[in-house]
């Protein structure tokens, strides 16, 4: 009988009776935990021992979350949520821009920590319903059963809402979605986010796969509704 695989949190907060708090409540809903109190701690515990979701504070010694987050981004698309008393828009999209997966503000509520974590699970790995499962549109193919992306058929790394939003776009070249159409694609069930992080997460896409991301080929923005993937020609 196969056993089913318990995924591992690492939970990164440097007030020690919140992360054991946060350890403790997550451990009921049986996930494996691992606490870290400080940036470079979290960095190391990371890279020794790599977990399925980052649980991550802002404000951290030594190395604060945000630059935490970009050590992460440089080698992993490993989901991250970002927790943290900074609750105002610009800060959020600060984080969005960085490549987090969601946001949740202090004071922690634990069961909505919990229900955000099981969502950006479930959405990991898991390709936007489409009937198109490899795309290929000049040089760049997105596949979706593998998760994949190759520009010109080098591998592109990518968040999984970064991922998702690419996807939902070439899947229909030329189709106009507005931010909130995007943003559906990324937080599936979850819960209400700002439109406006679609455009840091469109920012960060186009820094992968475009030549001049100042001037794109694949992604087009219209003014007022949203985005849309170009028709071609590529080149």
């Amino acid at each position: 009988m196969a056993v089913e695989h318990r995924k591992r949190i690492l939970v990164v907060e440097d007030e020690p009776d919140l992360n054991r708090m946060m350890c403790d409540f997550l451990a009921t809903r049986g996930y494996v935990c691992t606490g870290a109190f400080a940036g470079d701690e979290a960095i190391s515990r990371f890279f020794e021992e790599p977990p399925d979701l980052v649980v991550l504070d802002v404000m951290l010694p030594n190395i604060d979350g945000l630059n935490v987050l970009r050590t992460i981004r440089r080698t992993a698309d490993t989901p991250v949520i970002m927790v943290t008393a900074r609750g105002a828009e610009e800060d959020k999209l600060s984080g969005f821009d960085t490549g987090v997966d969601d946001y949740v503000v202090k004071p922690v509520q634990l069961k909505e920590l919990a229900a955000r974590i099981a969502a950006v699970l479930r959405r990991t790995g898991s390709a936007p319903a489409t009937d198109m499962t490899v795309i290929t549109l000049g040089g760049l193919t997105v596949d979706q059963s593998r998760r994949r992306v190759l520009r010109d058929g080098q591998p592109v790394q990518l968040t999984d809402a970064q991922f998702r939003i690419l996807a939902t776009l070439a899947s229909d070249p030329g189709r106009v979605f507005t931010r909130m159409q995007l943003l559906e694609s990324v937080q599936g069930d979850s819960f209400a986010a700002y439109e406006r992080t679609v455009d840091a997460h469109v920012k960060n896409i186009r820094k992968r796969i475009e030549t001049d991301p100042s001037r794109p080929r694949y992604i087009e923005t219209v003014r007022g509704v949203g985005y849309r993937f170009c028709e071609g020609p590529w080149t």
